[in-house]
């Protein structure tokens, strides 16, 4: 496949243990694009968002997607809110096939109960903030994937071999 393969979904949804086990078993390429931004500018996106800002980060995300407009048979794992700039949508549409990696509060808040990196749900009631987040931008995942893999009730070989199968792998 010359196309990208870009993963998109809430922050732990599963797009960068995805993507890894993709790249292993097609011999692809991966890209994490907060990892890629996290190794380029030398801190973690919290440090980003702290000190420069999300506006920053996020330009920093539209320059990797136009960089992914050309299909080049990649792995890319996204940042969770990178589906928010319709620009970013339409350059990883370009280059590559979009499946969103959907799943339920639940199974989100119990991936990320011991991961404190995340800016946007830092502080109290982690939960509530994922459900807020997730319900404001459900339909903008909805919108922009090729296709959605419901992983709420799925394990890492299920979405695997779910992926194979809508992209005759």
């Amino acid at each position: 496949m010359k196309k990208n393969i870009v993963l998109i979904g809430f922050m732990g949804s599963g797009k960068t243990s995805v993507g890894k086990r993709l790249s292993l078993n097609l011999k692809k390429e991966f890209i994490d694009m907060d990892d890629f931004i996290e190794k380029r500018e030398g801190m973690t996106v919290s440090e980003i968002f702290e000190k420069k800002g999300e506006m920053c980060f996020r330009e920093m995300e539209k320059e990797l997607c136009r960089r992914f407009a050309v299909p080049k048979g990649k792995i890319i794992a996204t940042g969770g809110g990178v589906i928010k700039n319709a620009e970013n949508v339409a350059n990883l549409k370009k280059g590559g096939v979009i499946i969103y990696l959907s799943s339920s509060p639940e199974r989100i808040a119990y991936n990320l109960r011991y991961d404190n990196s995340r800016p946007l749900l830092a502080g109290e009631n982690k939960e509530k903030k994922i459900a807020k987040l997730m319900n404001e931008r459900k339909s903008l995942y909805e919108k922009c994937a090729d296709i959605t893999i419901d992983v709420s009730q799925m394990n890492l070989d299920g979405t695997l071999n779910k992926i194979y199968e809508l992209l005759e792998l």
